[in-house]
């Protein structure tokens, strides 16, 4: 019964790890340029409906991604507290120092930014959610990218014997 908890963390940490960076890309490289080239090549739709209709689809997209980040971040911070009896600590604990990071990134996105942005687009002031959307967009890749990049790194880095780590440091 004793393995059962690291194996049961790690592939909960697995799990949400992947729905995160997938999502971020998913959202990113698919569902976005997809949106609007699907729509503005439409025939019954004007260039600016098929921008306004992919906008809410993209919008729609964050919402429910962002609570998904949210949600995500709980859950690797909670494995990560498992872990720590069971692995290597120092690695645990700089993945929770750097989930409570993207914890933070993902609260400001979906709690902040995102309801900015959208209230910038009710009221039809593109200037500032062109800027506010830029700002997303940068949050996302600059930070939100490398960081789950290196949580995967300390991730392989905690559950890595030590013998392993130090004949590949020398």
């Amino acid at each position: 019964m004793r393995p059962f908890i690291p194996i049961l963390a790690r592939t909960l940490h697995a799990v949400a790890l992947s729905l995160w960076l997938g999502g971020l890309v998913a959202i990113g490289a698919l569902v976005a340029p997809l949106s609007f080239i699907t729509l503005r090549g439409s025939s019954i739709l004007t260039l600016e409906q098929a921008n306004s209709l992919a906008g809410h689809i993209i919008g729609g997209s964050l919402y429910f991604f962002n609570w998904l980040c949210i949600a995500c971040g709980l859950l690797l911070l909670f494995t990560n507290a498992l872990l720590l009896r069971h692995t290597r600590r120092r690695w645990a604990l700089a993945a929770m120092t750097v989930t409570g990071l993207l914890l933070c990134t993902a609260l400001y996105l979906g709690l902040s930014l995102t309801p900015t942005m959208d209230a910038a687009q009710a009221q039809g002031d593109r200037t500032n959610f062109d800027h506010l959307h830029h700002r997303y967009e940068q949050i996302s890749s600059i930070v939100q990218m490398p960081l789950l990049v290196l949580l995967a790194l300390f991730g392989a880095l905690r559950d890595t014997p030590c013998k392993n780590i130090e004949e590949g440091l020398s």
